[in-house]
């Protein structure tokens, strides 16, 4: 995952009092509001077309933008997939997680290990009463104590490994790392559209739950390799 710059706003005392303030009417209103934390891999600053982009138009991604906050010096952990990870579900510095490269498929190319005596951020949410999912890219670990199940997700849907060899078949050197929970699954599609509509058939399944919930929708897009659907290249042919 390359280096890429969220957005950090920086704010004069008197807002960020307001901003607390708002908070806390918030959680007097709400005290656990449902939470969808959406990663991407290896997209640069440049490519939203927020940022100055021209070669792709992100709409929907410029309204986050616009109607939310930005956060203009605020960096990711590490310049590559697994550390990056390892920092944001544990809230340490990824040598400190034990993850300070990209753990891989190849056990003799592999740079890390998740320490099993760190919290995780599911962990701590279950502890609050949330419902806790992940949909997408784990690259955490492929074997036990670091399958997602067994660092604090309830729910598994999604890609084991690290990166995909190809978006319609999913294999990694050969070898299939799609899963439900524990379970192998060959799923049909581009592996954006699989792991989007698997976060909606979620979102659908909670909407009568009296328990708050935790999704952490993690793509491999837009990572290697290029394999948009034709029906994409369409629509930005169009423009």
């Amino acid at each position: 995952m390359k280096t890429k710059i969220i957005y950090y706003l920086k704010i004069i005392n008197v807002f960020i009092i307001l901003f607390f303030v708002s908070l806390v009417i918030q959680s007097q209103e709400q005290q656990n509001p449902n939470i969808i934390v959406i990663l991407v891999d290896d997209l640069g600053y440049s490519d939203l077309s927020i940022n100055g982009g021209k070669d792709i138009y992100t709409p929907h991604i410029d309204k986050l933008f616009e109607k939310g906050m930005k956060f203009t010096n605020f960096y990711a952990n590490c310049t590559v997939c697994s550390p990056t990870r390892a920092s944001l579900l544990t809230g340490c510095y990824p040598d400190i997680a034990g993850v300070p490269g990209v753990i891989r498929t190849h056990k003799t190319n592999s740079w890390g290990y998740l320490r099993s005596d760190l919290a995780t951020l599911p962990q701590m949410l279950k502890k609050a009463g949330y419902k806790t999912a992940i949909i997408g890219k784990w690259h955490l670990g492929l074997e036990s104590p670091n399958k997602p199940n067994q660092r604090g997700f309830d729910f598994f849907h999604g890609f084991l490994g690290d990166m995909m060899d190809d978006y319609w078949t999913h294999l990694r050197h050969g070898k299939n790392y799609m899963r439900l929970n524990e379970q192998k699954i060959e799923p049909e599609g581009h592996a954006t559209d699989i792991f989007s509509d698997w976060a909606i058939d979620y979102l659908q399944n909670q909407k009568d739950s009296n328990s708050p919930f935790f999704i952490y929708l993690a793509y491999n897009a837009p990572h290697f390799p290029i394999q948009p659907p034709k029906e994409w290249l369409k629509k930005v042919n169009k423009r």
